[in-house]
Parts: structure tokens; sequence; C-alpha cells
């Protein structure tokens, strides 16, 4: 195992996932944590910039990306903005995930990603075994509720969805195990702000 270290704390902590390109990231992106941190009861986020996405030719300097990630995160002092997938050089969520689950065995992780993601989810590598890896919390945006809730993920672990009114439980939950949070939608979108359409 590499000495990559964990950007804060861990042992016996809840701990929120969050992965995404940031590119650049906006109060959309603080919502979906503050939402989950909140619902789900969590003691952190972490926000994860992912160092490229083989789903997007588009991926944005990862300076720039990282900077407006941590000048949007660091509005809520239990968010924290890491370079982990960097330091680990990789390109995939799985792989990022399995090395930090590796690293902090003690630690119930929460995978949390805004549904205009989960529609496609079933296009990133190995999608099924993040599902079995840890609880996913799916955040309701503007614009795709039908579509997030009729994915491939949806129906494919669909009996593994929980109650919205439990999701303070999912932490705790051994995957696979989901839960899709309805919440007051934030309208903001990167590729809107990329071509000044915000």
């Amino acid at each position: 195992m590499s000495p990559v270290k964990l950007p804060g704390p861990t042992r016996g902590l809840r701990i929120g996932l969050f992965g995404g390109s940031f590119n650049p990231a906006h109060s959309g992106h603080l919502h979906v944590a503050e939402t989950a941190m909140k619902r789900l009861q969590l003691d952190w986020v972490w926000w994860i910039v992912a160092r490229g996405n083989p789903l997007k030719s588009e991926h944005g300097d990862f300076s720039a990306r990282f900077a407006s990630a941590e000048a949007i995160a660091r509005r809520n002092p239990r968010m924290i903005v890491t370079d982990i997938e960097k330091q680990l050089g990789y390109s995939y969520s799985w792989q990022t995930l399995q090395a930090i689950t590796a690293r902090a065995p003690l630690t119930d992780f929460v995978w949390l990603m805004g549904a205009d993601n989960l529609a496609g989810f079933h296009r990133w590598l190995c999608w099924q075994d993040i599902a079995r890896l840890m609880p996913i919390a799916v955040i309701a945006r503007p614009g795709v509720g039908v579509d997030a809730r009729n994915s491939k993920f949806a129906r494919t672990f669909q009996k593994d969805r929980i109650p919205e009114a439990f999701a303070p439980l999912l932490a705790d939950c051994e995957a696979p195990a989901w839960v899709y949070l309805n919440a007051p939608l934030d309208p903001s979108s990167s590729t809107a702000i990329r071509e000044g359409r915000t």
C-alpha cells in the first residue's frame, strides 16, 4: 500500500465521499454535500477532485478545479477537499474508493452522488462493485428525477433502496444499500458556468 495520507481523521466516523470533476465547483455541489451531511448525519464530507473523467472529453486544469472546490467547500467547516485521487494516480472512482476503504477499515463511508450522475452511473467502471463496496446516497438535482429513478442502477439495486425516512441509518447499512434524497433544488451547473450562461 502506497504512503498516501488520508485528508482527515477517520476512525469511528461517518464520512461522505463526494467525487466530481468540479469544473468548476458551484453552489449546487455545496447543496448536494450539505444536504447529505445533514440528512445522513455525517461527521465529514470529503470532496474528491477527479484526476480526470474517462467519460468526459473536457476535464479542465486540475489546479483550477481543485481551487474552485476549495472556494465553495470552505463555507462549511466539516468539508475537506482532497487531491487523493491525483496522489494515487487513478482515474476511476472504483480504484480510489477501494484505496480509501483499505486505509480506513473502521470508518463508515457513504458515496454521495447528485441525481444527474445516477442516470449514467452504469457506464462507470465497476459501478456494481462500487454499490457493493459502500452505501450510496443520491441527492435530487433539477430535471433528472425520472431518469435517475428509472436508471439501470436504480433497477438493478431496487431491493436495496431504503426509505428516505431512514436516511440517517444509511451509513450503518451493509452495502449494497442506497437512498434517494429529495430536497429543494439548486439549478447551478458547471456546464452553464463554463459556457457563460449564468
